[in-house]
């Protein structure tokens, strides 16, 4: 039941128990010698008079019940008003006020946020800092951890909300508790309403409206954490300490996103349980664990970190990443105490901690640049839309299929991996149409070999994307068994298709002219 509706429902209680009482004054009254209660308007009088202990005694009962109600209107008097009072002040600070409010600003953006929480607030401050007349509407706030002006608290529905704005446009819904299943389900509802939605979910769905859009914090942290800690030129170990779900999302996303050009290789070594990773990449698992001298090499060990203090030591970056703060933290005092080593030690933590180079917190990760994703949606989309330019058969990117949706996101976070080595800056953690300017020239005038070079990059990263989501090779394509003729090392392609990676490079030149920052 929704906040506006109860306190309806108890004005409605206290009206009808006055007015029995008033029907039954009248009733004890109206025919008894010597009264002067003898209407309904008679018996609202001496109420009144009686409640507001004025007692002009005009009118009183005169028979036993009927004193018997005034006694009792006696005793209601101040916790009746009380009541009233306190009840139409919480509707209006409740209900009323918010409704008001949120009426006063309809031509401003909105941000519906289900639930009050750390994350929503992280969100919530993002969005202010990038447009401060936008209005952060809450639906839920269990804890108040925000103030101020644009941000408005209302118990209310989303029908109640598409209401009070007057459709479903200019507003931003994002479902945001901790509990995945009832954030699907207000999205779906949301999204049917017209409201461009965002879904913190660890579900997945098949067929889901254009204006719903699924996060999870997993994928966030994955994305930012490369994005912003990129791979430098010296790096040639890294070392994973973790098991669970953020653990798997950074050695997913790592693996896809860090492919480098030729002679430029990762050693990835994984402490934990890697079971479900082996499960789903079997193929990059396959590849990866041969210990091929020209690729990168993958060493998903079984024992604790501790055994292998040779690792620990040669690393040039330590990754400490289970889901729990205090494991994480536990395992950084450790390290540091027990086990010399020169790496970058770079721990996940929900909540940053003085002194430690640590990623992932939500003041970091819940922004809209990360939610949204805008800058890598938009990239990615105009990608297609460049690529369909020149192919016989355009496709729409609502068209596409899904895994052709992530293929062209996976090239959009490469973009920038393209950009550092044109440049020879691997600092740059933002694509800017100054430097896809600068690195398409770059790559425009490239002689045969940087040229080829380039080319196998390309080529190995989309082999690896293919490999993570278990493609191998055929002669004959098939979609639906993910098989690839291209499935092949570059050096066994042919000059034609070898040609073909080239064009991912030329994109830059079409991104920097579409001004896609």
């Amino acid at each position: 039941m929704s906040g506006k509706k109860r306190y309806i429902r108890i004005t409605l209680a206290i009206a009808a128990a006055y007015a029995a009482v008033l029907v039954l004054l009248l009733a004890a009254e109206s025919k008894a010698e010597g009264s002067s209660i003898h209407s309904i308007g008679d018996a609202l009088w001496y109420s009144i008079i009686t409640l507001t202990t004025v007692g002009y005694g005009d009118i009183s009962p005169v028979t036993p019940f009927g004193k018997a109600l005034g006694v009792i209107l006696a005793l209601c008097s101040l916790g009746l008003f009380t009541a009233l009072i306190g009840v139409l002040i919480s509707f209006i600070s409740g209900q009323a006020g918010p409704r008001m409010r949120l009426r006063a600003v309809r031509d401003r953006k909105w941000y519906v946020i289900n639930d009050e929480n750390e994350q929503s607030e992280a969100l919530a401050e993002s969005v202010l800092a990038d447009d401060p007349e936008a209005v952060i509407v809450f639906r839920r706030s269990a804890e108040k951890r925000m103030s101020g002006q644009p941000v408005v608290r209302l118990d209310c529905s989303l029908e109640d909300v598409v209401d009070i704005k007057g459709s479903g446009k200019d507003i931003m819904n994002f479902c945001m508790s901790d509990d995945s299943w009832e954030n699907y389900r207000q999205a779906s509802e949301a999204a049917a309403l017209g409201m461009d939605t965002y879904c913190m979910t660890d579900l997945g769905s098949d067929e889901i409206s254009d204006n719903l859009h699924v996060f999870s914090k997993k994928e966030i942290i994955g994305r930012c954490y490369w994005r912003d800690h990129p791979v430098r030129k010296g790096e040639k170990t890294i070392v994973l300490i973790g098991s669970g779900s953020i653990a798997a999302e950074l050695l997913e996303r790592g693996l896809i996103t860090n492919v480098f050009e030729p002679g430029r290789y990762i050693r990835y070594h994984v402490f934990g349980d890697s079971s479900e990773f082996r499960k789903s990449h079997r193929e990059a698992v396959r590849t990866l664990c041969g210990g091929d001298p020209e690729d990168d090499t993958l060493f998903l060990h079984e024992e604790c970190w501790e055994y292998h203090p040779e690792i620990i030591r040669n690393a040039d970056r330590i990754i400490i990443c289970e889901d729990d703060d205090r494991s994480d933290l536990a395992t950084h005092r450790e390290l540091i105490k027990m086990f010399p080593t020169a790496a970058e030690i770079h721990i996940r933590l929900d909540n940053d901690a003085e002194k430690i180079q640590s990623f992932g917190s939500s003041n970091k990760i819940f922004t809209m640049r990360s939610l949204v994703r805008d800058d890598i949606n938009r990239l990615a989309v105009m990608l297609n839309d460049i690529y369909s330019e020149r192919a016989d058969k355009p496709t729409k990117w609502d068209d596409l299929s899904d895994h052709l949706k992530w293929s062209n996101i996976a090239a959009a976070d490469h973009m920038i991996v393209k950009v550092r080595y044109l440049l020879d800056d691997d600092s740059i953690t933002e694509l800017t149409e100054e430097n896809c300017c600068r690195a398409y020239e770059l790559f425009s005038n490239a002689d045969p070999e940087k040229r080829d070079i380039c080319r196998e990059m390309e080529h190995r990263r989309w082999l690896r994307f293919h490999l993570m989501y278990n493609w191998t090779y055929s002669p004959e394509r098939d979609d639906l068994m993910r098989r690839h003729p291209m499935m092949l090392p570059y050096s066994e392609l042919t000059e034609e298709e070898k040609e073909k990676d080239a064009y991912a490079w030329e994109m830059l030149a079409g991104v920097a002219e579409r001004s896609a920052f």
